[in-house]
């Protein structure tokens, strides 16, 4: 992948802006997040404010585990029509694709040169969060487990896995399946046993 010269010249001059966007592709809507102060539109889509508070970390691990990364919103209720995130429960979230966008500007105006990074995930989990009492007020935060897409590792299924997911997962001409054996099936009986 290569940059577009114009922020290839940006980086190298060393003075530019970088713009974190959030788009969150549920069913029968898009919605768009970012950090700054007021609505943002790029690409057609406007990216609300005041809502995106952590891009998170990424947390990978060895074997079968996805790398998840956790993103946080602020849960604090609001009438808007057009804020998704605060009615995530009205959608059927699980697997919808987010992309988190890392945009090149110029400092002193809102033209944005062009991409730095883009990141596909699928929503995973969505986690209610309260804060300690401090004083009269309470924190309210939404979490949000992103894990790549075509993630085929959802946990301890106890199901075989197929030569593509290992080489999904893996390397395209990896072949550590090739020789593994089938796991024996063991009858169930349901109700009374005869006999």
């Amino acid at each position: 992948m290569s940059l577009d010269p114009a922020v290839e010249a940006v980086i190298e001059e060393g003075r530019f802006a970088v713009l974190d966007l959030i788009r969150f592709d549920l069913p029968g809507k898009s919605a768009g997040y970012h950090r700054g102060g007021r609505p943002f539109t790029y690409n057609g889509l406007v990216y609300l404010p005041n809502r995106f508070l952590q891009a998170g970390n990424t947390v990978s691990a060895l074997g079968t585990a996805v790398t998840t990364r956790t993103i946080v919103f602020s849960n604090i209720p609001v009438a808007n029509p057009d804020d998704a995130v605060a009615q995530i429960e009205a959608f059927n979230y699980q697997n919808s694709p987010v992309i988190i966008a890392h945009l090149a500007g110029t400092p002193d105006t809102n033209e944005v040169l062009g991409i730095l990074a883009s990141t596909v995930y699928e929503i995973d989990l969505v986690r209610y969060n309260e804060g300690a009492i401090s004083g009269s007020e309470r924190s309210l935060t939404l979490s949000i487990d992103l894990q790549p897409p075509g993630r085929s590792a959802r946990g301890s299924t106890g199901v075989k896995r197929s030569m593509k997911e290992q080489q999904f997962d893996n390397l395209a001409t990896d072949t550590g399946l090739e020789y593994v054996a089938t796991n024996a099936t063991i009858p169930e009986e349901w109700g009374q046993r005869s006999g």
